[in-house]
């Protein structure tokens, strides 16, 4: 909106032909949408790289399953972004169960944390369990 366009609504609110409210929505409705300010989550590290990942993975094999895999890996940037949020917005009986069984989510996401920052490159868990047909290991670690 330019410049004329703003006397010509203050001039109506002069004269009683609008009012304030009615100029304040003109004149907001003039100017340019304002787009959120959001944090934008980097993926690489300032020098290009790839940002470092929270891992864990799970192998198993048993009589019953024959194999399971289980492989996750979360960037460690979303973790610093979003554990946070999910920490604080769990249902009251969620973080009451968690507290039951003796999981304390908010000091895992200070853990996590403690580790990035450390930038810790040994195993967080590693656990191999029975042998042959009846065989698990377990692996938690950053990369």
């Amino acid at each position: 909106m330019n410049e004329q366009d703003r006397i010509r609504i203050l001039n109506m609110v002069k004269n009683g032909t609008i009012t304030v409210e009615e100029a304040e929505k003109l004149l907001s409705a003039g100017e340019p949408a304002k787009e959120p300010q959001t944090e934008e989550v980097v993926l690489k590290d300032s020098r290009g790289r790839k940002g470092k990942k929270f891992r864990i993975v799970v192998d198993a094999v048993n009589e019953k399953m024959k194999a399971a895999k289980v492989n996750i890996s979360i960037p460690l940037s979303i973790i610093r972004t979003i554990g946070p949020v999910v920490a604080k917005n769990l249902p009251h009986d969620a973080k009451a169960e968690l507290n039951r069984a003796g999981i304390d989510i908010v000091q895992i996401i200070s853990d996590i944390e403690s580790i990035i920052d450390s930038n810790m490159d040994e195993d967080i868990v590693n656990v191999d369990t029975g042998e042959g047909e009846e065989k698990t290991k377990v692996r938690i670690y950053v990369e």
